[in-house]
């Protein structure tokens, strides 16, 4: 191993589920990219991005993910690596082409080894048809979410009633109407409105 890829073994042995280091590992060496251990982001868990004029695509993924939606976000944005290499960008960013890859390179962690029974049940029921955000499948969100660390002031934004306040990222919002993943919420001090997760954890007022 050089010590570039020892590097990367390293950044994702930190993160992920330990009997899936040497799976996750060897999808980077297969199609390497830069690899880059984001903070905190409640708009995304990761991204992918590859610009024309840079020779390796970046792939981000958040520092605070437990490590099995760790794992799902990685192989998730891999997906997208594999697609952009095979297709230069030229098909829809979560239409078959990404489905069919996420399916593939997903499946051989889809073992009791590296989930817990919850999550694999719910995780094999979602990648049956993935959609853009895993979060969006409530089933598998909620069985992800048991896995988070505890904080005993928190709550998911989707237990609490309209109108009411909360902290989230230390500013004050009220929740507004809920769509079908996100909730639209208005930031007390600038009036301002975002559509915030429905299953993010934030601090009721």
């Amino acid at each position: 191993m050089t010590h570039y890829e020892k590097q990367i073994h390293h950044r994702i042995s930190r993160f992920v589920p330990e009997n899936s280091v040497g799976l996750a590992f060897g999808l980077w060496k297969k199609k390497p990219f830069r690899f880059v251990i984001a903070k905190a982001r409640n708009s995304k868990l990761g991204d992918f991005r590859k610009k024309p004029s840079e020779d390796w695509a970046v792939i981000t993924v958040n520092e605070n993910l437990n490590p099995y939606s760790f794992l799902i976000t990685f192989v998730h944005e891999v997906a997208h690596h594999w697609v952009y290499e095979k297709h230069n960008g030229r098909v829809s960013p979560h239409g078959k082409e990404w489905k069919d890859a996420f399916k593939a390179l997903m499946l051989p962690f889809q073992t009791p080894d590296i989930f817990p029974e919850g999550i694999l049940r719910a995780l094999n029921l979602y990648m049956i048809n993935p959609k853009a955000a895993s979060l969006s499948d409530i089933r598998l969100a909620k069985a992800l979410k048991a896995y988070d660390p505890i904080n005993p002031d928190e709550v998911s934004l989707l237990e609490l009633a309209h109108g009411q306040k909360f902290m989230l990222e230390n500013r004050l919002f009220e929740k507004q109407e809920t769509r079908r993943t996100r909730v639209r919420c208005k930031e007390v001090k600038s009036g301002k409105y975002y559509l915030v997760h429905k299953m993010a954890m934030i601090i009721p007022e």
